[in-house]
């Protein structure tokens, strides 16, 4: 008689044994969680979508009538409307642009170990740990034309003084500039953990063949950190579509509608001057909208970008 193996035996009745009892519990778990999400995310998105495509104000009483997308139309159709996705458009450009050149440089030049790199990375990061209001009346004071130490130093270096916030040709880079201080920390941090994921052997070979230091880097450091940069820009871009604290506290939109971005066009319509909230609600709809296409089609041309190379 052939021996019977136990153990298989014993293994095979184990994976017999039924555990839809086990496999329910965990999901049961998550689903409770991902319900309250799904009611947290999407109650208020149907209920502005419902208000955009109603006539709601504060100023006055129309009731609720059916307008269909003649909101949405209005405020694609207005001057200040169209001026006011212009604005936006070129402040995430301005801003997700030179954070990235900049994230990407330090984060090349600090990758490697040396004495007080951790207190260095933690200077680096510190702005990113300010709220978006405090960051904002900070640097009202710094770019004061009176009053202001970055007028001072110009100064004494004999350049010209600017008025910060109130040139319409300066204000928008201002805004910008509060933006890039504060956010260029978070894609160093994304960078350099890109950064430690790169094997050291692709280094090796480079310095072995002679490579140059720009070889290297547009070689092997740039199409390995892709995914990495793809991410930052995302998140960034995300993001420097809702600069409502910086505007509002820096200039509130001007000088006149010089730094109007779409989110204080909605705050303005809506509450603050007109009191059209159906309007106001169709604007944030359609940053939200222009958000999720940016986003795409970076997301699309990375890929694109790495099937070429």
């Amino acid at each position: 008689m052939v021996p019977q193996d136990t153990d298989t035996s014993l293994a095979g009745r184990l994976l017999r044994r039924p555990t839809g009892g086990r496999e329910e519990k965990p999901r049961l778990l998550l689903a409770i969680p991902l319900a309250v999400l799904a009611v947290i995310a999407f109650v208020p998105l149907f209920y502005a979508i419902y208000i955009a495509v109603h006539d709601v104000y504060l100023t006055r009483n129309l009731g609720t009538a059916f307008v269909g997308l003649d909101n949405f139309v209005r405020v694609l159709t207005t001057s200040r409307g169209l001026h006011a996705f212009a604005v936006t458009f070129e402040l995430v450009i301005i801003s997700v642009a030179v954070e990235l050149l900049l994230g990407l440089a330090m984060a090349v030049l600090i990758q490697r170990a040396f004495p007080g790199k951790s207190w260095l990375v933690t200077l680096v990061v510190l702005p990113m740990t300010i709220p978006k209001v405090v960051a904002a009346l900070v640097w009202n004071v710094l770019l004061d034309p009176l009053v202001g130490v970055i007028n001072y130093f110009l100064g004494i270096v004999g350049l010209p003084l600017v008025d910060w916030l109130a040139d319409p040709d300066v204000a928008l880079f201002s805004v910008a500039m509060v933006d890039i201080w504060q956010w260029t920390p978070f894609i160093i941090l994304i960078l350099l953990a890109g950064l430690g994921t790169i094997p050291r052997e692709p280094y090796e070979a480079a310095e072995l063949e002679g490579a140059t230091a720009w070889r290297t880097f547009r070689g092997i450091t740039l199409p390995l950190l892709k995914p990495f940069i793809t991410i930052a820009v995302i998140f960034r871009t995300i993001d420097a579509m809702r600069t409502f604290d910086y505007v509002y506290v820096l200039t509130k939109g001007g000088p006149g509608l010089a730094t109007e971005t779409v989110d204080l066009y909605a705050y303005k319509m809506g509450i603050a001057e007109a009191g059209d909230i159906s309007s106001a609600t169709a604007a944030a709809i359609l940053l939200l909208v222009l958000t999720l296409i940016i986003t795409t089609l970076w997301v699309r041309a990375m890929r694109w970008g790495e099937e070429l190379y």
